[in-house]
């Protein structure tokens, strides 16, 4: 089907902005299923092979022709942001905006909006907010919507879904998944057509690398010679001048494959190369206030052309290995399996070295196929190759033959509501109930019948008795009450919805205002017991004895529980999480944290995200609660666990410009106050901070 063959049915905007002759077979099936009539769809097809101008055209065809809105939801924020973008840029004839942030705001801005890109976590804490705009919403498109598999997002996901159902009975769902085995299963449940195809636009070669050879389906290559098999996939996909995608099962493994591969690498960079390398290197070294042993580690990488990419890893050094690689600067990149969901970053080859994962309760198994095909995803380059490889390792000739059996001749798994996690019902059921959509019990197990879980399973029973669980704790804690069999949400347990946390961790919040204690580690402790907080730092049996003792320095703020509970090992990680806080607010840099603690700036990054919002929780609870003498401490830690910084710094923190470095070199210079910046000579302040920023803060004051 060419283009030109759908000109009378859309708007002449969307028209001319379809820069194709022909579309591909996902998107002419999608066409001829009721794309453009409004019907619902559940698009399940390779990653690349045109499921986003899809959705595209829903969206834009809708707006211009009937008004009202678009929603774009994905599982992740960078994704999220890469869709933000692109639309932007393509659409500017559309309001496109983007909410990914706080959880504890309804955006009265997105009223202006045509597209609303966003996280489904963000959208479910805007529709907590009664957002008024969500019934103008004509076009739902949910992006990975086989994530609804996932333990930790499918459930908020399944939920929201069902939601969206109820409020935006109108809307058109178009749904875009990989492929899986029952997606028939999933358009059933969002009463949509199904559009399954296998096409790509880029041929994929399945190979398994064994004993220096790769083995196709139709032939068998040797490999240059070399160290290890990943040294010698290297060297042929380099051979070839193309680069290459490592997927690696840890951290420490992605960054060992970089580590190792530089001198490989390196002869393959022209002196061009190597120059722009240097000077990216030198920037990735310094993106943090002092550089930590990662940043080395990844700094040198650079410089020979590889990197790595995890989530210890800081937004911007994550952006700026992104980059290098789209312009061709770095060769190999080896990852954990999250790149796979994250930003469209294809690579001529693929290797997905790690296929079994390890697990505590059942050892050592094979990946699931269709994660092995998320990661496969990201193999040819629509633009530059014409084919693309997907590459494993095998260690002996029955391995090879399995491997062939399971990944590229087996289908991918089918996908199972998750939607009986506990922790998550908890917080889905008071957020119903909070938002009016659930008044009674035989309401809400209405609302669950039309649940993907309730599609699966068709016995609600086991759900309804993990319900009546949900509904006694949220009566214990005061979160919700019964009057004359109605559901009703008290006010601290609506704004405990708002506030988008587990009710679990509100009902400890509260627990501690209650006891009108204000010190910095008893409430530094108290977050690092909440759920949102999990997973805690690990704790070695030669650290607990350390522990034990340190914790004297603090037994006149924290209630230590006996060393026989359940919970102790739990409360001992929390106090060392709490202790890497107090460390962090005292001023410690991410490099000594890492090297103390072992945590990455990455994940630190994300941890002192949750613990703000957490403190932010606490704050607002303790003024529902009346509680006065805790707003001000509890405001100033916030503060000083966003910037990491001593509470004699934050008055200077307030100048745009100054963050924890500058307002401590200020404070040693005898500046400690505004007033201070405002007598003070604009050469003493060039001597401390440089000329531009001593002009941009004296223009402040």
């Amino acid at each position: 089907m060419k283009l030109l063959d759908i000109k009378d049915k859309i708007p002449k905007e969307l028209y001319d902005k379809l820069s194709i002759e022909e579309f591909r077979p996902p998107q002419e099936l999608a066409i001829k299923k009721g794309l453009l009539d409004g019907k619902n769809l559940v698009v399940a097809s390779p990653t690349a092979s045109g499921k986003t101008l899809v959705a595209e055209i829903a969206i834009v065809n809708n707006i211009l022709k009937k008004g009202g809105k678009a929603i774009y939801l994905t599982p992740l924020k960078s994704l999220a942001s890469e869709k933000y973008n692109e639309f932007k840029e393509k659409y500017p004839f559309l309001n496109v905006m983007l909410s990914i942030g706080d959880y504890d705001s309804s955006d009265p801005w997105l009223q202006k909006a045509d597209i609303i890109v966003c996280s489904n976590e963000k959208l479910d804490s805007l529709m907590r907010h009664n957002i008024p705009w969500i019934r103008e919403v004509n076009t739902i498109v949910i992006d990975e919507i086989h994530v609804l598999d996932q333990p930790d997002r499918g459930p908020t996901l399944e939920i929201l879904i069902t939601r969206l159902k109820e409020f935006c009975k109108n809307a058109q769902i178009i749904a875009l998944s990989a492929t899986i085995q029952n997606a028939k299963e999933l358009a059933e449940w969002l009463n949509a057509n199904l559009v399954k195809s296998n096409y790509r636009p880029v041929e994929l070669e399945y190979g398994v690398y064994l004993d220096g050879k790769l083995y196709f389906e139709d032939k068998v290559k040797n490999l240059p010679e070399a160290k290890t098999p990943e040294h010698q996939i290297i060297k042929d996909t380099l051979d070839m001048k193309k680069q290459i995608l490592v997927f690696l099962s840890s951290r420490r493994n992605a960054e060992a494959v970089a580590k190792n591969a530089k001198l490989v690498v390196e002869k393959y960079l022209t002196r061009e190369e190597k120059e722009k390398l240097e000077k990216l290197s030198n920037e990735i070294l310094h993106v943090l206030e002092s550089p930590t042993r990662q940043c080395e580690i990844l700094s040198e990488c650079v410089k020979c052309g590889t990197a790595f990419h995890h989530a210890g890893l800081v937004g911007k050094q994550q952006r700026m290995i992104e980059d290098a690689f789209k312009q061709g600067l770095i060769k190999l990149i080896s990852a954990t399996p999250t790149l796979s969901f994250g930003v469209n970053l294809p690579s001529h080859t693929v290797l997905v070295r790690d296929l079994k994962r390890y697990s505590p309760d059942y050892g050592s198994n094979w990946i699931p196929v269709l994660e092995v095909q998320q990661m496969f995803g990201r193999a040819g380059r629509p633009k530059f190759d014409r084919e693309g490889r997907a590459l494993m390792i095998a260690r002996s000739e029955i391995e090879k033959d399995e491997i062939f059996e399971k990944y590229v001749k087996g289908d991918p798994e089918e996908i199972y509501s998750k939607l009986s996690a506990e922790p998550i019902l908890r917080m889905q059921v008071l957020g119903l109930i909070a938002s009016g959509e659930v008044s009674s019990k035989e309401n809400l197990l209405k609302f669950f019948s039309k649940t993907f879980f309730a599609k699966q399973y068709a016995d609600l029973e086991k759900i309804e008795v993990k319900l009546d669980k949900v509904i006694e704790l949220l009566l214990g804690y005061g979160f919700i009450t019964i009057d004359r069999n109605k559901l009703l949400p008290t006010q601290i347990g609506k704004r405990v919805a708002e506030l988008y946390i587990d009710p679990e961790s509100a009902h400890l919040l509260i627990e501690k205002i209650k006891q009108k204690r204000k010190s910095e580690m008893f409430w530094l402790h108290s977050i690092c017991s909440c759920t949102e907080m999990f997973p805690l730092l690990r704790v070695s049996p030669k650290e607990f004895t350390d522990l034990q003792k340190m914790y004297l320095d603090f037994s006149s703020e924290l209630d230590e529980p006996s060393p026989w509970e359940l919970d102790y090992e739990i409360w001992i990680r929390a106090f060392k999480t709490s202790l890497m806080l107090f460390d962090w607010i005292n001023e410690k840099t991410e490099a000594r944290i890492l090297e103390e603690y072992k945590e990455t700036p990455g994940v630190l990054r994300n941890r002192l995200y949750i613990a703000d919002w957490l403190l932010y929780s606490a704050y607002e609870l303790a003024r529902i609660l009346k509680a006065k003498e805790l707003l001000l401490p509890l405001n100033k830690l916030r503060l000083r666990v966003k910037n990491g910084v001593k509470e004699e710094l934050l008055n200077l923190l307030q100048l745009e410009g100054i963050g924890r470095v500058r307002a401590r070199k200020l404070y040693r210079a005898g500046i400690k106050k505004i007033s201070d910046i405002r007598k003070a000579p604009q050469e003493k302040l060039a001597g401390i901070l440089g000329p531009k920023i001593a002009i941009k803060i004296k223009k402040q004051v």
